[in-house]
């Protein structure tokens, strides 16, 4: 796993070549996770590079975390330039996603997509969750890992508790109080770059109602819905989600 020495800080990330790379797959993780969320098959798109990291603060990354969507968006232009990564497009994911939206809306770098999961123009935290992410971390994951999928799996839910405790409970509370002071509505409209958009069905963490404002919002935004989904689609439909990003990245080849 490579390393980027950036403003002193580590960035730790994955970075996976094809025969051709047409196009730059830029993985974003969300609040609390790591490069490790995304699923080794999505990782492989015949015709793209596929580069994942870890956030600062997270994963393997130096902290500290950031406490806005805005210094995280930085923090991944800054990565985008120092790797001269071209023909990108942006993945997140629930946080990851915000992130994309607001480096798309910045413009400071030349975006060719992006595609968005567990996504919204806002993410609003429950006060107890914020409370939660220093005071009680267990619970925090807990709940998280319980809302968010669509049907019950002991393993993924292990994986993602797992994932959220390993990181610093301060960078997990960062990570939440960005994503409850985000907020992109005003200029979603600016965004006019192709845009998948994938959502479960089931999705309790970012309500489907959320998506679905931000999709209207997107000029050139498509839409897909997954039944019996929850918020972390990449993990419990891998082949659909694998399936989608190909074909949206073989689209803009």
């Amino acid at each position: 796993m490579p390393s980027l020495s950036l403003n002193h800080l580590e960035l730790f990330f994955i970075d996976r070549h094809s025969n051709e790379n047409n196009l730059t797959l830029l993985f974003v993780h969300g609040a609390g996770s790591s490069h490790t969320v995304w699923p080794e098959a999505i990782c492989g798109i015949s015709g793209t590079r596929a580069v994942a990291l870890d956030l600062p603060g997270h994963g393997r990354s130096s902290p500290p975390g950031r406490r806005t969507i805005d210094q995280y968006a930085i923090a991944v232009e800054e990565f985008t330039a120092a790797l001269s990564l071209e023909n990108v497009i942006l993945v997140g994911h629930s946080m990851g996603s915000a992130i994309a939206l607001t480096v798309a809306s910045r413009a400071a770098v030349a975006l060719r997509g992006l595609v968005l999961l567990g996504a919204g123009p806002r993410m609003p935290v429950h006060d107890k969750v914020l409370r939660g992410a220093t005071n009680a971390p267990d619970e925090v994951a807990d709940f998280v890992a319980a809302l968010g999928l669509g049907q019950p799996s002991t393993e993924l839910q292990e994986e993602i508790q797992r994932t959220m405790l390993a990181t610093d409970t301060m960078t997990v509370f960062g990570d939440f109080l960005a994503c409850n002071r985000f907020d992109l509505r005003p200029n979603l409209h600016a965004i006019d770059i192709p845009a998948l958009i994938i959502a479960g069905e089931q999705d309790r963490l970012t309500p489907l109602r959320l998506t679905e404002s931000l999709v209207a919002g997107l000029p050139q935004a498509k839409f897909i819905t997954l039944a019996e989904t929850g918020h972390y689609a990449m993990l419990e439909r891998t082949a659909e989600v694998r399936s989608l990003i190909a074909d949206f990245a073989a689209g803009l080849a």
